[in-house]
């Protein structure tokens, strides 16, 4: 007996001065797992839990600062896109979670200990087994969140590292890309011509035709963006001089004597330059790539920086990771087919607005071609592209980002090199604010049989200098009247408000 009141007297000395059993034992395990520390003081273990306490303390101290400071959203952004840090990050997560969960099992078994000293009676058999059900629920509710963090960045290690994804762009003349080491990291760089190409390569196509060409200037300090898509119709596209295409075709990129239905198209200058004409681009990695480039450029006036390139069969996947995106479907849309066999496959997008559409049905919506003519296609693919910048939602790109990743990693390549990511991000959130508006050199605006390219220049010029504008706001005495007033409903007819050979907003024309 006298044992057993020196062994309590010990314990006494280091613990709370009451102890209520086994309600008192879950109530201090439960609060001791979600403030770590706390529970431990209740058991006697006083300088840990204070040790705890204080390092909670602190790190929540540091989370507050960087928010009032405003550098919380900048130091995320530059530990996702950092190889280095997300390895850190991987294994800090590792071990916090381990050490919660000893310092939750540490917590309950000092309270269980404590609560016999003070009772004198040892926990039921029943009540034990129901603390070890709460004691193994709190430990998978701390250390389930550490996994998901410590994988969510490998995964994000493992795209950034990849070289099949973020190839670097070289080859690319003298271009510059965004400075890391200055505070703003585009501030040399006023704009970016960036090439978004949709490919159709596939186990069933030789090569890669590009199914979709849209170059996107931005500019970096408002975000403006002017998108101008190229017909993949078009014909005599040229090339700058001193390019392996000028010296091939200096007259620009036609082949009369090819036959009808043969006609030298923008969209096969790829295929040529891998095969025919790879002696003209010998010297490059990817001529396919870097002779369309360099079409693109005749065609526009605009030096290319850097291209995105994705496989359209991956597209379905990228969509459904981002959770699906609204669009207004003006016509009915047949899903499969083509001008030779006219039957909708898969079925019929039916016209309608703000409808959500998985991967699947996005995918039609932006290739549905033999009931319409390809500038309707064009227009509908800038429609998905400006709602995928529009509406994608940080909670459910991070609920789904494995499946994202592994659409990214596989259908997804680039010149933008990944040191430069955390740059890219920060100019993604410009975009964003700045909104895109897009040109389409349809027939209204030109033939595509015989361009008028200084015309065409002219659009662009004045399309980019555009977004280096910024809107004045309205002073706050200026009352809008109704002749002033913009309508924030989406447009149900885009190609009755659209002008040709203008940039639209794509809110107004999708």
């Amino acid at each position: 007996m006298a044992a057993a009141e020196l062994d309590f007297d010990r314990q006494g000395s280091h613990a709370t001065g009451y102890g209520q059993g086994f309600s008192w034992v879950l109530q201090w395990t439960i609060l001791g797992a979600l403030i770590p520390g706390s529970g431990l003081i209740a058991a006697g273990w006083r300088r840990l839990g204070a040790f705890l306490l204080g390092a909670l303390g602190f790190t929540v101290m540091a989370l507050a600062l960087l928010t009032v400071t405003g550098t919380l959203q900048r130091r995320a952004i530059s530990l996702a896109f950092n190889a280095g840090q997300l390895f850190a990050l991987a294994v800090i997560a590792g071990l916090v979670g381990l050490g919660w969960a000893v310092v939750i099992l540490l917590t309950n078994t000092q309270l269980r200990r404590y609560a016999t000293f003070s009772s004198g009676a040892t926990l039921s058999s029943g009540q034990r087994l129901f603390s070890g059900v709460v004691v193994l629920a709190l430990i998978g509710a701390v250390t389930l969140p550490a996994y998901q963090v410590g994988n969510y960045a490998m995964v994000t290690r493992s795209i950034i590292t990849s070289d099949s994804v973020f190839r670097g762009d070289t080859e690319n003349g003298t271009s510059s890309g965004p400075s890391a080491t200055k505070a703003d990291p585009w501030a040399d760089k006023p704009q970016m011509n960036v090439l978004l190409i949709g490919s159709d390569a596939g186990a069933d196509r030789a090569g890669i035709r590009p199914d979709t060409l849209i170059l996107a200037s931005i500019n970096t300090k408002t975000g403006k963006t002017a998108m101008f898509s190229i017909p993949r119709s078009l014909q005599r596209a040229p090339f700058p001089e001193g390019t392996g295409g000028n010296e091939a075709y200096p007259n620009g990129y036609y082949c009369p004597e090819a036959g009808a239905g043969n006609e030298c198209l923008i969209n096969a200058i790829w295929r040529w330059a891998e095969g025919a004409g790879k002696q003209y681009y010998s010297r490059f990695k990817n001529p396919g790539l870097r002779a369309t480039e360099d079409a693109v450029q005749g065609v526009t006036g605009l030096k290319v920086d850097t291209y995105v390139m994705l496989n359209l069969n991956g597209f379905k996947d990228f969509v459904d990771a981002l959770g699906g995106v609204t669009v207004d479907v003006h016509q009915r849309l047949p899903m499969g087919g083509s001008s030779k066999n006219p039957t909708a496959t898969y079925g019929y997008l039916n016209k309608g607005n703000n409808q959500h559409l998985d991967g699947f049905h996005a995918l039609w919506f932006a290739r549905s071609r033999w009931s319409t003519d390809d500038y309707n296609r064009m227009q509908r693919q800038r429609c998905v592209i400006g709602a995928v910048v529009d509406q994608a939602d940080p909670l459910k790109v991070a609920r789904n980002f494995p499946a994202l990743a592994k659409a990214l990693k596989k259908n997804l390549a680039t010149g933008i090199d990944s040191a430069d990511l955390e740059a890219w991000a920060i100019l993604a959130q410009r975009i964003q604010k700045g909104g895109v508006a897009s040109i389409v050199f349809d027939p209204k605006v030109i033939s595509t049989v015989d361009p008028d390219f200084d015309k065409i220049h002219e659009l662009v010029t004045t399309a980019v200098k555009a977004t280096a504008r910024v809107k004045k706001k309205p002073s706050a005495s200026t009352t809008p009247t109704p002749s002033t007033t913009v309508s924030k409903s989406p447009s149900t007819s885009p190609s009755k408000a659209a002008t040709p050979g203008k940039a639209q907003s794509l809110k107004s024309v999708c």
